[in-house]
């Protein structure tokens, strides 16, 4: 459906090379990655905003690197969505097709089957500075979709809008993929927001991409400790494979014994003895009171350094021989009397908790139990 191959981008210094990208019809793509990443700098190259080096971009089989923009059958959905400010909603709407000399009688059923799955009807005669955020949003994916685009580009579009509003959004943009098989490029550094919309990820790093996959690929089997952090795991651990069982493997970290998953293996032929980086999860640790009879046959013990109460989930700092986090809602840490010096225990299934990302490298990187300063993510 959509592709790119090989694709290098320059803007100044900054540079996005040897990029590789295929979006299948139907599906939500997301380009995910912090401020600075070069998500906008990629999108802007594929809607002809911003000049390609060398590689191809190519839409249903044709090459589009260097056709205009108004050729290259995209729809487009900035962050600060563009109304005309001196054009009423219909009129706003109707804009996009009849600039590509749409008829009609060709977009307007499209038209007014949008006009009502986003609820917009009431909103045509008003003009833009009269429009709520959230209603601004839904005349704006309107207007992108009116002219029946191959693919629809979304530039971070929900970020200035209050979080039940985006929840809104992002159930209707579901929605509306699903009803019309929409095939959608949407960039974000939001986490939650990827998870919530995105059928397949690529993850930006510094101009780079560091991973491609599923989205439940790329969310629960990071690739490289830098990506662990980007997703908010907040225990990336290193320590040394022990033995080997199937896909569970000993792992010695910091003289503590633990089994980890290692499913798909390292890629780059982790053994016994070699030393890797482990990412767990914080909520797929199991946290009980020190006196609690616990199923795990060997749980660990340890020390409540420091709590970090935040919302859903509070963070626990353990000491258990080295720093663990563990997530908890407020009712069970005032449930089970946690406080700072509270002894506890730590449990959990060999088969559900943590990954192995890779081989460590002798220098550089986090140390046993070292905190992830990343925000939380995918709870």
């Amino acid at each position: 459906m959509f592709s790119v191959e090989s694709l290098r981008v320059c803007v100044g210094s900054f540079a996005l090379e040897a990029l590789d990208l295929a979006v299948s019809k139907g599906e939500c793509h997301v380009l995910l990655g912090p401020s600075g990443s070069g998500k906008t700098t990629l999108l802007r190259s594929f809607l002809g905003l911003i000049p390609v080096q060398s590689g191809k971009i190519r839409l249903m089989g044709r090459d589009i690197t260097t056709l205009p923009i108004e050729s290259r059958g995209f729809g487009y959905v900035p962050q600060h969505l563009g109304l005309f400010p001196h054009l009423c909603v219909r009129d706003n709407i109707a804009y996009s097709a009849k600039a590509r000399n749409i008829p009609i009688d060709s977009f307007q059923p499209v038209v007014d089957g949008l006009v009502e799955a986003t609820d917009i009807r009431d909103l045509l005669e008003r003009m833009p500075h009269t429009l709520s955020g959230g209603e601004r949003q839904r005349v704006g994916l309107v207007r992108a979709l009116a002219s029946q685009p191959h693919v629809l580009l979304l530039d971070e579009p929900f970020t200035a809008l209050h979080e039940s509003l985006r929840q809104e959004l992002w159930a209707l943009m579901r929605r509306l993929q699903r009803k019309h098989q929409l095939t959608l490029l949407l960039i974000t550094h939001d986490l939650r927001e990827a998870y919530a919309l995105a059928d397949s990820i690529t993850v930006l790093l510094g101009g780079r991409v560091v991973q491609q996959g599923s989205k439940e690929e790329v969310f629960s089997r990071p690739k490289t400790p830098e990506v662990a952090r980007f997703l908010g795991i907040e225990n990336i651990l290193q320590g040394r494979i022990l033995k080997q069982d199937g896909l569970v493997w000993l792992v010695d970290i910091a003289g503590v014994e633990i089994p980890i998953t290692a499913y798909p293996p390292p890629s780059n032929a982790a053994l016994e003895q070699d030393e890797v980086w482990v990412t767990i999860r914080s909520e797929d640790i199991l946290l009980s009171a020190a006196q609690t009879p616990y199923p795990s046959e060997t749980p660990l013990r340890g020390t409540i350094r420091s709590i970090h109460p935040s919302y859903p989930l509070w963070k626990i700092e353990i000491d258990v021989g080295f720093q663990m986090i563990a997530s908890v809602t407020r009712h069970q840490a005032e449930e089970m009397g946690l406080n700072v010096g509270s002894n506890v225990q730590i449990g959990w299934k060999p088969q559900t908790l943590g990954h192995i990302v890779c081989k460590a490298h002798p220098a550089g990187g986090i140390r046993h139990g070292q905190m992830s300063s990343q925000p939380t993510g995918i709870g």
